[in-house]
């Protein structure tokens, strides 16, 4: 009897990123692509760098002032990211 080995392309490579090591380095990507949407352009624009590491988002911001006002808006960023991303990856918001 022969045996059938079936599974989709998508849970495939889902196997093969998480095996490799490669989930958090993709899921970083996946923000930064969606990071103008999720906070808008003025946000974005004053963005430099965004960086995940075990949970912890690090956003580098080159204006005091919007770093400041970001510090509030912490809690809604994880909850959009992780909505836009539909599990939890992102725990914490570091603003740098």
């Amino acid at each position: 009897m022969k045996r059938r080995n079936e599974q989709s392309l998508a849970e495939v490579i889902g196997r093969l990123v998480d095996g490799a090591g490669m989930r958090e380095k993709m899921d970083e990507l996946d923000i930064a692509s969606w990071w103008d949407e999720v906070v808008g352009g003025m946000v974005a624009r004053h963005t430099t760098g965004i960086t995940l590491r075990r949970g912890k988002l690090f956003i580098r911001v080159d204006s005091a002032p919007l770093r400041h006002e970001l510090t509030y808006m912490r809690a809604t960023i994880v909850e959009k990211l992780n909505e836009r991303m539909a599990r939890a990856v992102v725990q914490e918001v570091v603003l740098l």
